[in-house]
């Protein structure tokens, strides 16, 4: 997620101007082209240059990267969240159509896996000196206003972002996300309205599988998936059918429910399936899934009471009082 270095051929770069990140007050002089080019340079004022990678390893902007930067955000989220998306626009409707229209009907990039938008992380503005241009534009344009960004300075300073880049980063504990199935461990960086946690290794060896049509009693072999999935933290109660390794009945924890598999096919020519609501996500044995006691995610920053709150409400039906 952060950049890299890459090698360029002989001669001066081309400087895409950006003077604007709003996407409510778009002009058609906005729209910039990175299609094809390794690590495009961009003029985000006179004299500031910042240099931006599609991914690591090295690989090109695809051939229909055309459209806007701008900047994403959600209301009421800490400082640090946030994101710089692209959004590509039809080339074919530049002539009848508005910024604001070319916008509305463009597609944002996605990275090269094909499954999330490509992005700039707000943590990455603040850990990246070469990023420096785009925060004062997003400053010039009021797009974050001096206390955040001062209270954001001060956040990213009191953590560790070294290792941020290798990580997926939650703008909040609800948040879902794209992670690869199985995998030996995950790394998150978490943005609670508390601190930042970066780069913590929440689990490791984390697996789905299952039995096509299996009945009670069946020798049918488990399957294990591999492949991208979406999921999610919440919080669950354990029940009386040991579905957590010791864990006592009643007992809520922290788990990671799969909603959606992205790459479904199979060697065996049956797609892999969800039972319908989703599912957990196991350990190392299909007899139990993975969770994490409440007082270990506390310790390790993956919980906070502002975030151990948000589960509650939606999780546990622990509504505040009116």
């Amino acid at each position: 997620m952060f950049t890299s270095a890459i090698q360029r051929a002989p001669g001066p770069p081309r400087k895409r101007p950006v003077n604007n990140l709003d996407p409510k007050h778009l002009n058609m002089s906005d729209i910039v082209e990175f299609q094809g080019v390794m690590q495009p340079t961009v003029s985000f004022a006179p004299a500031t240059l910042s240099r931006l990678s599609y991914s690591v390893p090295k690989t090109p902007f695809p051939p229909h990267s055309r459209g806007f930067l701008y900047h994403h955000s959600r209301p009421g989220l800490p400082p640090g969240a946030g994101e710089i998306r692209f959004r590509v626009v039809d080339p074919w409707l530049a002539e009848s159509h508005s910024a604001a229209d070319l916008f509305a009907n463009g597609r944002d990039l996605l990275e090269h896996t094909g499954y999330k938008p490509w992005r700039i992380h707000m943590l990455q503005l603040y850990a990246t000196r070469e990023y420096a241009p785009i925060r004062q534009l997003l400053r010039t344009q009021g797009l974050i206003d001096a206390a955040w960004d001062r209270k954001a300075e001060q956040r990213v300073s009191a953590a560790n972002l070294t290792q941020a880049g290798r990580s997926t980063i939650l703008d909040a504990i609800s948040d879902t996300f794209v992670m690869q199935l199985p995998i030996l461990t995950l790394r998150l960086t978490f943005i609670h309205d508390e601190c930042i946690v970066p780069a913590s290794q929440v689990a490791w060896n984390l697996h789905w599988r299952d039995r096509p049509e299996t009945v009670e009693g069946s020798d049918a072999h488990w399957r294990v998936y591999q492949g991208s999935a979406v999921v999610r933290f919440e919080l669950k109660k354990a029940e009386k059918n040991n579905m957590f390794y010791r864990v006592k009945e009643g007992e809520a924890v922290l788990v990671l429910r799969i909603l959606e598999l992205l790459d479904q096919a199979s060697p065996d020519g049956v797609p892999f399936r969800l039972p319908e609501g989703g599912d957990l996500i196991q350990g190392l044995s299909p007899s139990f899934y993975w969770f994490m006691h409440l007082d270990k995610a506390r310790k390790y920053g993956v919980i906070t009471p502002s975030s151990l709150k948000i589960l509650e409400e939606l999780y546990l039906g622990k509504s505040p009082p009116c």
